[in-house]
């Protein structure tokens, strides 16, 4: 009985070693890593140079009414009296002399965000600044002056351009792409009313062909999101100003008392290995950044950090408190790049239609073909950012459109998803068996011109 006993006293003892080893190493954390590769290049330029430096002072005299719905339910074409939209227009006047100043320049480089306390006060003036010019565009081209109109289209679209390429947070680079999206939409239906002139065409067509590219902003924004919310938020929580507790109420689980208090055990919290398994993570979506959507490995990051399992055996798994600190503060990178993939989907559809609209101009016909638009009207047909493949086009259903996100050409098909018969209608054309853009649409009424302005315009 009694080796029974001495056995059993070995057995456990070699266990509790054996628990105790395996603890110890799974507690030791990795030396620092090697993230240079994820610095952030910021040039020197001086504010005269720096479109940011006109952008930011635009915002000083930027006129946005009380009532919004001014702005939006104009752009979307429902009917608004004509005084409060002159009212908009002739009160930004001096804003839209200093954004052109800063049009000019070759760089829109903000202050540096150096933490989740920036404040970046001009991300929503910059997003209502591009409403508005879009909104001047609309007005114009609809009171039949198409020369001031494509100036104004050209301008929005170098405002947002000049946003996206160098953005200095996520957020930067997604105001640059939704400014983007209106100067698209107001360049589209330029060209798609009749009356326009066909110089004003080729002016529309060269701007949007300098457009982009728009994975550069993109990554540079990453790389910022990487040093300000994913290194220095590990770094700051590992001296201790976040609160445990705090942390893991705002993913719904309850603390358990061990990781109480600001000093976390290194089995629940490794620094390092913290900082390379996220800027692994971020590379790849560097990597994936300049390809086009079929060539891009996509995953789901809460997959790779096992959120998906239960949350008691979440919180026992090596580093837990690590991988939560990623979840909670990382984007999530497939939607960015989708993002990204629909800017330039948008900017290749809009120079087909332009292209195409200016071809029928000139011929008094659609082309048979998008080849018979080389060389005249574009140097090359653009490629679909999902396949990769040339932008489609359809003669016999008056469209021009991307495969979409499911990679499969159904032909022009709008039939939506399952699940997202109720969205938005803007958002509906991102949500189809194919990503539709219709070469004609319908023309609206045309506006009374502000009384400043001159007669329509024939082009220059």
């Amino acid at each position: 009985m009694k080796k029974v006993f001495i056995t059993l006293a070995i057995l456990i003892a070699a266990g509790v070693v054996a628990i105790v080893a395996i603890v110890s190493h799974a507690s030791r954390d990795i030396p620092e890593p090697d993230v240079s590769d994820l610095a952030v290049d910021r040039p020197d330029v001086s504010p005269e140079d720096n479109a940011y430096t006109f952008f930011a002072s635009a915002t000083n005299t930027f006129y946005w009414p009380t009532n919004s719905d001014i702005v939006t339910d104009y752009l979307d074409g429902k009917p608004v009296e004509g005084d409060p939209v002159r009212e908009v227009i002739v009160r930004n006047a001096e804003m839209m002399e200093t954004l052109a100043k800063g049009l000019s320049c070759r760089i829109c480089l903000a202050p540096e965000v150096t933490g989740l306390d920036t404040l970046l006060p001009y991300i929503a003036q910059w997003r209502n600044i591009g409403r508005v010019v879009a909104l001047k565009a609309r007005n114009e081209r609809l009171a039949g002056n198409f020369a001031e109109a494509t100036d104004t289209c050209v301008s929005l679209l170098r405002f947002a351009d000049l946003i996206q390429h160098d953005a200095e947070c996520i957020l930067n680079y997604l105001v640059g792409i939704a400014v983007l999206e209106l100067g698209l939409q107001q360049a589209r239906d330029i060209a798609q009313d009749e009356r326009t002139p066909a110089d004003d065409l080729s002016r529309l067509s060269a701007a949007l062909a300098d457009l982009g590219p728009f994975d550069p902003g993109l990554i540079r924004a990453i790389k910022v999101e990487y040093k300000v919310v994913v290194a220095n938020t590990i770094e700051d929580f590992g001296k201790g100003k976040f609160n445990m507790d705090d942390l893991m109420s705002l993913n719904g689980i309850d603390s358990p008392s061990i990781l109480k208090g600001k000093r976390i055990p290194g089995y629940f919290f490794q620094p390092n290995n913290t900082k390379q398994t996220s800027a692994n993570l971020y590379r790849d979506t560097i990597k994936n950044a300049p390809l086009c959507y079929a060539e891009m490995n996509l995953y789901d990051v809460e997959d790779v950090l096992w959120w998906g399992e239960s949350k008691v055996k979440l919180i026992t798994r090596p580093n837990a408190v690590g991988k939560i600190l990623y979840t909670m503060f990382t984007p999530s990178h497939a939607i960015l790049l989708e993002r990204k993939c629909q800017a330039e989907c948008g900017v290749a559809a809009t120079r087909l239609v332009v292209a195409i609209l200016a071809y029928e101009k000139k011929n008094g016909t659609f082309p048979k073909q998008t080849d018979d638009l080389i060389p005249v009207y574009m140097k090359a047909i653009p490629k679909d950012p999902y396949d990769g493949k040339p932008f489609r086009y359809s003669l016999s259903n008056n469209i021009v459109y991307s495969v979409g996100k499911d990679l499969k050409d159904s032909g022009g098909s709008s039939t939506l998803f399952p699940g997202r018969e109720s969205d938005s209608p803007k958002r509906k054309r991102w949500n189809a068996e194919d990503i539709v853009f219709a070469i004609r649409e319908e023309i609206e009424p045309v506006a009374t011109p502000l009384p400043s302005e001159s007669a329509p315009s024939e082009g220059r």
